[in-house]
């Protein structure tokens, strides 16, 4: 349960409790490593001094010159009592010649002897060494030099409590500390929900004032601006979008309507209005469903939906057929292709050919007659080249960037005379663009155009 609400949590409460969490590891470790090697340093001093002791008891007891015997308390007089270290002398069978005043202990004379040991009796720690030394007078002897560590354990007890103290005080200041950072740290993201929650489709105006050093947060509310930038950008195309579909649209339908309502008045008896009526209603309707088949690529591509039909072949063939076609179709312009290299690519050929008659069509339309069109290819490295140049009336340098704008047309009457919509070359672009290639235009009014396709062999 306990997890549960930590899980549901505030992101605040979340980083605080892991702070904390790790804080608390972090000082249990380095307080049992303290604890642990001021234990082991204490244990390495009372094995010193028993080792002290034991050299000086032997040098009185083995003494040649001033030899003390093992019941003489002399021998055992200059022991330090007050660092609780005790000694005890026996015979083999047990009979005790000399014994501190301290020692008070039931420890057991056996082997291995002169070894350090530790031993824990009636809750007092002790350490000890049992020696067995070789004596004129008494014959084999044992010596027992023992420590208690009494004081070393009341010192690792208090230094315990300290700890344990500190320790206590560490994490309810990490917790209150670790809330206060975490919560300051979080603030800007507090401040990038309210601003998402104030933005909406008629308030992509809001932005999210970025401040402070380059971090994480900074880089997020950045990159949500510039979601936001895209997101606008795409509304604005799509109202652009909806807003000229329907400017085009309406002409269509209102020369429909006008020669609807002449048909309906007096058409059917004027035979002279009954055909212009027929003829002006299936010209726009067929300019009206062709906007329509445009647009509908469009919003295919747009949404992803447009299928790509992708297979391999030889692109010198597509564009020999293109011009083919071209020179049938149109009489008055001389359209030729003065190289086409031999290449193979992997694309969909439906519509590098619409691709290819858009711009061959665009050409058509703004080069005078008997002007020159030309559609060539050429291998550069691991890549093709696709040309179509004109020498045509051009386009004014200030225009060229927006002329793959849908619906964007250059010079609208001269336009609509010849049946454009301003969507050809928008179609174009995007099928350059699925194909991974770039296009681009050189021209200069009434200089001709050069358009550029590269795609990737």
């Amino acid at each position: 349960m306990d997890f549960k609400i930590i899980k549901s949590a505030k992101v605040s409460v979340k980083l605080t409790v892991v702070y904390a969490v790790m804080f608390s590891l972090v000082l249990l470790i380095l307080n049992a490593s303290v604890l642990y090697g001021i234990k082991y340093y204490l244990y390495s001093q009372a094995n010193k001094q028993i080792e002290d002791v034991k050299i000086m008891v032997l040098n009185k007891a083995m003494s040649k010159t001033e030899q003390v015997e093992l019941s003489d308390k002399k021998l055992i007089s200059d022991v330090p009592s007050k660092e609780n270290i005790s000694i005890r002398i026996l015979k083999e069978e047990g009979k005790v010649l000399n014994i501190s005043r301290e020692f008070n202990y039931s420890i057991k004379i056996k082997e291995p002897f002169d070894k350090i040991k530790k031993i824990k009796e009636n809750d007092k720690h002790l350490v000890f060494k049992n020696l067995k030394i070789e004596n004129v007078k008494y014959g084999p002897a044992y010596i027992q030099i023992v420590k208690n560590m009494e004081n070393e354990y009341d010192f690792l007890k208090i230094l315990f409590a300290l700890m344990a103290i500190a320790d206590f005080i560490g994490i309810i200041a990490s917790i209150l500390l670790g809330y206060s950072i975490s919560k300051k740290m979080l603030e800007p993201i507090d401040y990038i929900t309210k601003a998402a929650d104030n933005i909406s489709i008629n308030n992509l105006k809001e932005r999210i004032e970025v401040t402070g050093p380059d971090d994480e947060l900074k880089r997020l509310g950045n990159t949500f601006n510039k979601m936001i930038d895209r997101l606008q950008g795409a509304f604005d195309r799509q109202i652009q979008f909806v807003s000229d579909a329907s400017h085009e649209l309406r002409t269509p339908i209102a020369v429909i309507q006008g020669y609807a309502n002449l048909l309906d008045r007096w058409g059917k008896d004027d035979k002279e209005a009954l055909e212009k009526s027929i003829h002006a209603i299936v010209l726009e309707s067929s300019n009206m469903e062709n906007l329509v088949e445009k647009l509908l690529i469009l919003a295919k591509g747009d949404s992803g939906n447009q299928i790509i039909e992708r297979s391999e072949f030889w692109l010198n063939e597509l564009i020999s057929e293109v011009v083919s076609e071209s020179v049938l179709i149109d009489s008055n312009h001389i359209i030729s292709s003065h190289r086409n290299d031999p290449v193979s690519i992997f694309a969909d050929y439906k519509m590098m050919k619409q691709m290819l008659r858009i711009f061959t069509e665009n050409s058509i339309k703004f080069t005078p007659e008997q002007g020159k069109i030309d559609i060539s290819s050429e291998i550069v490295n691991k890549t093709v080249k696709i040309m179509i140049s004109d020498s045509g009336v051009g386009i004014p340098k200030g225009e060229i960037q927006n002329i793959f704008e849908r619906f964007y047309i250059v010079d609208k009457s001269r336009s609509k005379e010849k049946g454009g919509t301003g969507l050809g070359l928008s179609i174009a672009k995007w099928i350059v663009e699925m194909h991974k290639g770039t296009i681009n235009v050189e021209s200069d009014e009434d200089s001709g155009t050069k358009i550029t396709i590269i795609l990737n062999i």
